[in-house]
Order: C-alpha cells, then sequence, then structure tokens
C-alpha cells in the first residue's frame, strides 16, 4: 500500500484556544475545521499551512507527560519539526517574542533551532539545504 505522505500531526493540549491562537500567531495557520468527541470529554481543532495540518485536542481530563519530550533516547514522538527557508531569518523574527533557541548546524549537515509551544511541546525549525 503507497502512502501519499503525512496528513496531520495530533498533539494534546491543556488549552485549545491557547494553543490554536500560538499556531496562528507564530506561524500563520489557519482554522479550518472544529469538532468534538464527548465520549472522550475531549474538543478539537484542524489548523492548516499549506499542506500542513496540525489537529490540536484538548480533554477535560488531560494528563501530564512524565517524560522528556526533548530527550531523543525516549521512545515516541520527540518534536514537530518545520521547515524555513531561512532559519536566520526565523530567528530574527522569534526572538523578540519568544523563547528560541540559537541556530546550530546538526548532525545531519542542516541548521536548526528550537522553540516551545504553550504546552513545551518542542518545535523544530529546520532549514533544508542538504537534500
Amino acid at each position: 500500500m503507497p502512502v501519499n505522505s503525512i496528513h496531520h500531526i495530533a498533539i494534546s493540549v491543556r488549552d485549545l484556544e491557547r494553543s490554536g491562537l500560538f499556531y496562528k500567531d507564530t506561524f500563520g495557520f489557519d482554522e479550518v475545521q472544529r469538532f468534538e468527541r464527548k465520549d472522550l470529554g475531549g474538543r478539537a481543532v484542524f489548523l492548516k499551512l499549506g499542506d500542513m495540518r496540525i489537529e490540536i485536542w484538548e480533554f477535560q481530563n488531560g494528563i501530564v507527560p512524565k517524560d522528556d519530550p526533548t530527550d531523543l533516547k525516549i521512545y515516541g514522538m520527540r518534536h514537530i519539526a518545520f521547515s524555513v527557508t531561512d532559519l536566520d531569518k526565523a530567528y530574527a523574527d522569534l526572538k523578540s517574542k519568544i523563547e528560541i533557541s540559537e541556530p546550530r548546524l546538526g548532525a545531519s549537515g542542516n541548521r536548526y533551532c528550537f522553540i516551545s509551544d504553550p504546552d513545551g511541546i518542542p518545535i523544530e525549525l529546520y532549514e533544508n539545504r542538504i537534500v
């Protein structure tokens, strides 16, 4: 079975409105759909930017994670990476608005830096110059 692309990434957050605004204001995502799962006590929103989609969930009885999302050795998803054309520009644009790590060269030969969303979910800004 061939797969075409990733349709969306789902994240669970403490405050749907706060997180939705973060992704809209910081990156330019647009809201495309809201829905609920009453059986789970949850509500969600789909945000879209170009071909990317993020599904953000808020649950009445959410559970705080017990691991460190920045530790790559722990099994599971560790961060979301957004491709940027000019990492220096992205860094300059965000530096006065949000805590952001200094750009650095990764083992892949590409440069990156990190920010966190309001719930501490790591977001990598990745400048892909090597295919």
